[in-house]
């Protein structure tokens, strides 16, 4: 019998989010606010038939597109990040200034409460979880996310999703008007900022890594190979960078350079990257050691799936790992990418299923990856 191929469900639906779940590190997740007061899984800013979703009730909405209820009634999305050390991105999405939810130019202070409305919603469906100190980020291109937060008695940990991306125009248009933002902060920067303002971690675009544009930048200039990894690892000491989009041919330098991957390609069936090299999906929540990391690597191309899968079976997740096996992982780790916290702090995060923020890990983007005509 002919095995199905794998097809690959909507963005943000709930399959898309329980499949990144389930194969990948984790996922990254978009928010909105609906007009019933529910907060869904949506992206864009428009539906495919030109509705704003800020001023559709969520049952009005596309059939694939779920709440956040709906995500965290399921089991096979809630287990592997509950119990199996899995990551969530959770992006809040400002309205459309044409949807008249929080208007145009001076209207900071609905944007606030907007921000606010949506933090407190988070928290309340998140209360009743056991979700690790340092398993969850929340983050926007909405620039008073942080004064939103400061607002709540909320214990999550936030982020600003940079350079600033309006909530309006195309893709083009955003671009251009982000531009004077990415020239005028390199990543060190970027960095430095975030760690200022108590953020746990940076998200940032591959451009400031891959490609001619991260020259263009202020500052010093960082990549993944020879003297600007250096200089990267050695300004980054271990904070975390999680990075998209994270395409194929640079997936595998990001995570030998301990970064995070935002990824798009969450196919099972991609089993060699374009680099050659076979492609493990879950580096942080099953991750291999140096002798399982070399047979993979000796592998000939065309035995990649299965060996592939007889790691699967043979790898112990991160949450079946004895405190010493988990140790040995992190001392690794912090040495090879000059992590700056010490390792006691270190393995006090990684309590049964947690990991500590500057594990580099493979993550779906809207779940499953991004896809196109779904709205």
């Amino acid at each position: 019998m002919v095995p199905m191929r794998w097809e690959q469900p909507p963005e943000s639906s709930l399959a898309a989010l329980v499949h990144g779940m389930q194969v990948s590190d984790g996922v990254e997740l978009d928010l909105r606010l609906s007009a019933d007061g529910e907060l869904v899984a949506f992206h864009d800013t428009k539906t495919a038939d030109g509705r704003y979703p800020e001023c559709e009730d969520s049952s009005s909405l596309p059939d694939y597109v779920c709440t956040l209820d709906d995500m965290l009634s399921e089991p096979d999305f809630t287990k592997p990040w509950l119990e199996g050390s899995r990551f969530a991105c959770i992006e809040l999405k400002t309205p459309h200034p044409s949807s008249g939810k929080t208007g145009w130019v001076m209207s900071g202070e609905a944007r606030t409460e907007h921000m606010c409305k949506m933090i407190e919603l988070v928290d309340e469906a998140l209360e009743s979880l056991d979700i690790g100190s340092s398993s969850t980020v929340v983050y926007s291109f909405e620039p008073k996310l942080l004064k939103a937060a400061g607002r709540t008695d909320s214990n999550l940990r936030f982020a600003r999703l940079v350079p600033y991306l309006r909530p309006w125009g195309s893709s083009f248009v955003k671009r251009v008007f982000a531009s004077p933002y990415f020239i005028g902060l390199s990543l060190p920067m970027l960095m430095r900022l975030q760690r200022n303002v108590g953020a746990p971690m940076l998200p940032a675009a591959l451009d400031y890594l891959d490609g001619t544009k991260r020259h263009l930048t202020i500052g010093t200039t960082v990549g993944l190979e020879g003297r600007q990894l250096t200089n990267l690892t050695r300004k980054r000491k271990g904070f975390p960078v999680y990075v998209w989009p994270a395409k194929l041919r640079v997936e595998r330098a990001l995570l030998d350079a301990g970064l995070t991957a935002i990824s798009d390609e969450l196919s099972p069936e991609v089993t060699t990257l374009p680099t050659g090299g076979a492609r493990w999906l879950r580096p942080a929540t099953k991750p291999l050691n140096e002798e399982q990391q070399n047979k993979l690597d000796r592998t000939a191309t065309e035995h990649h799936s299965s060996v592939i899968g007889e790691l699967q079976q043979e790898v112990s997740p991160w949450q079946e790992l004895s405190d010493s096996e988990k140790r040995v992982f992190l001392e690794a780790w912090r040495k090879r990418w000059l992590w700056e916290r010490d390792i006691d702090t270190l393995m006090s995060e990684s309590r049964e299923s947690n990991m500590p923020w500057e594990v580099s890990r493979i993550i779906g983007h809207r779940g499953a990856g991004r896809t196109y005509g779904t709205g």
